[in-house]
Order: C-alpha cells, then structure tokens, then sequence
C-alpha cells in the first residue's frame, strides 16, 4: 500500500490540476452584428439575447461592424438590448454607422478598437419628421444609458452645434479617441482579450451568435432592394407563364420567387398567419385559372390576394404600397417591351421553335390559297390562349382567336385570315 501512495498523489494531482488552470469565469454571448441592419440581424439578436438568459450569461456582447441599413430594424433590436436583463456590451471592430450607431448607444457599455468609429446617422429619405423622430430615438437611447444625449442628436441632425466638437452643417461621427473623451466609450480594446482583461473575466466560456440559415434567408428577402426584385421577377414570371399553354418553368420560378419574398419575412416575424392564407389562396386561384378559358374571378381574386399579402409581408404602410407601384409599373413596360421586341427576336424564335413543322406530323406549310379555310371547322388540339394547334381537315394549323380563350377538343369555325394568319371562334353547341 506504500508503494501506491506515491502514485495515488500523483493521479490526484493531474486530475484536479486540470479545473484549476482551465477554470471558466462566467459564460459570455457574443451576438455578431455585420452587413447590412435589417430583419435578418433583429432575429438574430433576438435569438441571441434569449440563449444568453437561458444560460445565465454574465455578459452579452454585441460584436458590430456595419455601415449601416434599416432604421425599422435598428430601433426593435435597441428596444430589446434596452429590455435586456443580461449586461450588454457594444463592441465596435470598425464602425457602428447610421443603424448600427443607435444599436452600440443601446448597450450598457460601448467599446471601441483603436480603429473604430461611430456616428453618421442622417436617415435616408432626408425629411423634416423622419430627421425629428430619428433624432428624438437617439436622444432617448443615450439618456437612459446615461451619456450626452445633445452628441447621439447630432450623429442624426446636421443642424446642431456643439462647440468645439461639431459645427453646423456637419454629421458628427467619434472616433475612438474622440468616443473616450467625450464619454462614448467605457473603454477603448482591440481584442477579446483586452476586452475580457476591462470586464475582469477570467477566460470566460464563449459562445458565439452567428446568423442561421433562416436568418440569412430573412435578411436577403426583408431587405427592400432584394424583396423588389423578388417580386418584380414573380409577377413577371407569372404574366408569362399565363401567354402560354399548360404549365411550366416560368409559372414555377414566378412562384417560388414571390414564395422566397413571403417566407424569409415570415421567418423574420414581419408577417402573420392571414399573409400565409391570402398568399396560398391567391396561387390556388391562379392555378385554377390557368386551366380554364379566359381570365375571370378566379384570376382577378388571385391576383387581389396575392398583392394584399406581399403588401402585409413587406410591412404596409407607404413603402409596401411604393414597391409595389414601382413592381406593377416595370413588369407593364417590361410585358409591352416583350409583346413588340421579343417575338422578332433570334433569340426567342430558337427557343419558341420547339420540333420541326414537317408535312408527316400532320402539318401544313404556307398554303397558297389559306383564304379558302374561312367558314370551314376544326377540331382545338391544344388551349388557344389566344395561340394554338387547330386540326382542319386532317392537317394542323396555327391559328389565333380574337381574343377569346378556347380550351383544347372544342369545335371551332375559321372566321378570318389575314396574311398567314388563320383566326377561329368556338363554335358554340346547343
């Protein structure tokens, strides 16, 4: 048994050495804030913030390096950093510009690397009440975290002086040194390790907040550039495939791109369970209406909902109501550019020109004396949508309405041609 004590004390050295160097102080979320502020990264800090409560964390940091971005976001992620039991800590790596300068007020403390900076942020459309409300919102931040609310007023309106530091007609935007003078910044580090040195946390369990598959979804589909022309290719999409018989590749890529707007905004939380139901109902009604002749109550109530819920998703109000204008406008010129430029096209005759017209598939070349059909009855082989296969006595033609649409089996009457062109009407049973 001697003989073992040794080796016994040995054992019990290593296995306890281990958990006094390796001792954690604390847990520490770190939410990382970059690109462009929007729906995506509200989400994320959201998500964030509640993992750290669930872990009781010491401190939430909030890891920023933005130009800026949405100022709807910036102000629902200040509003729950400022509701945040857990102790938040701004740390700036670059910059905290515009929306993420609103952001880094909101945290307990703001902290800077020698290359940061923070300010520059006048809203975007430049008016007289959004500058007031923005303004106002900065003003209100920097007072409850108790620091100089007359500087985050003048990150926001060029129209204040202050002296010594800014002048008017200028935005104001700290740099490091400036933010520790003017006691915007508890303290200035350029590591984590600086930073956990100031926060007195001894080799802190970290765990990192970065954004998910959801929240990049939400991100790319909640920013306004990209949901535009999300929705835009939908609906243009959708207009094409309802010039063409049966459906095909565009109805599918129109729906999906209008489909990818409403979800990422969903995952966002910027839309409900009534934009779910009016953006299914709509698509439903298309589809129905795509199978039947010409474009009636289905079609116009698809249409009518499917509009109803993106305006919902894009989040109402005017801007919805704009991208939606501005949507509607293009996809009108881009439809006219299409009907006079795009047929002509070499182009568009390769891709439209599917199989050879040959007199064995049952087709006819030019006839000589096509005037001679008029009055004469066929058979619809495809929908004439106004477009489409008509079989006249054993040979198949393309001919055209006048504008009514004909499903496929139906009897039709030649009523016109006009140079190549064959027009039929349905013949309509008793």
């Amino acid at each position: 048994m001697k003989k073992l004590l040794p080796f016994l004390i040995i054992l019990m050295t290593i296995s306890i050495f281990p958990s006094y160097s390796y001792a954690r102080d604390g847990i520490v979320h770190i939410i990382h804030i970059s690109g462009m502020i929007n729906e995506g990264i509200f989400t994320l800090t959201r998500r964030g913030l509640n993992n750290a409560v669930k872990d009781n964390a010491s401190y939430v940091i909030v890891e920023i390096d933005t130009f800026g971005g949405l100022v709807a976001s910036a102000v629902r992620i200040r509003d729950i950093l400022l509701e945040s039991t857990i102790p938040t800590v701004a740390f700036i790596k670059n910059r905290a510009w515009s929306a993420g300068a609103l952001i880094a007020l909101a945290c307990n403390k703001i902290v800077f690397t020698e290359s940061g900076s923070m300010g520059a942020a006048e809203p975007r459309p430049l008016e007289e009440k959004t500058v007031s409300a923005l303004r106002a919102e900065f003003e209100a931040t920097a007072e409850k975290r108790r620091r100089n609310p007359e500087i985050a007023g003048a990150m926001v309106d060029q129209s204040i002086s202050i002296k010594d530091i800014k002048p008017a007609g200028k935005l104001l935007t700290l740099t490091a040194k400036q933010a520790k003078e003017l006691g915007y910044a508890d303290f200035i580090a350029n590591d984590y390790e600086e930073l956990w040195k100031e926060l007195k946390l001894a080799n802190p369990s970290v765990i990192d907040e970065n954004m998910n598959w959801s929240e990049r979804l939400s991100q790319i589909t909640s920013d306004t550039t990209y949901s535009f022309l999300f929705l835009l290719g939908g609906i243009l999409l959708l207009i094409v495939e309802f010039q063409i018989p049966g459906f095909g590749i565009p109805g599918v890529l129109g729906i999906t791109l209008i489909v990818l707007t409403f979800v990422g905004n969903y995952l966002a939380g910027l839309a409900g369970i009534e934009s779910i139901i009016l953006i299914i109902g709509g698509i439903i009604l298309l589809l129905i209406e795509l199978h039947t002749p010409g474009f009636g109550i289905t079609g116009i109530a698809g249409i009518i909902s499917i509009f109803i819920s993106l305006y919902l998703v894009l989040g109402g109000g005017i801007n919805a109501v704009r991208s939606l204008t501005m949507a509607t406008i293009l996809v009108v010129a881009i439809v006219i550019l299409f009907i006079r430029y795009l047929p002509e096209s070499f182009v568009w005759k390769r891709v439209a020109l599917k199989e050879s017209e040959r007199s064995e598939s049952g087709y006819t070349t030019v006839v000589v004396n096509q005037e001679g059909l008029i009055g004469k009855e066929g058979v619809a082989l495809t929908l004439l949508r106004p477009v489409g296969t008509v079989e006249i006595e054993g040979r198949r033609y393309d001919c055209l309405t006048e504008g009514e649409y004909i499903p496929s089996g139906s009897k039709v009457i030649v009523t016109k041609v006009v140079g190549n062109k064959i027009f039929v009407r349905k013949i309509q049973e008793v």
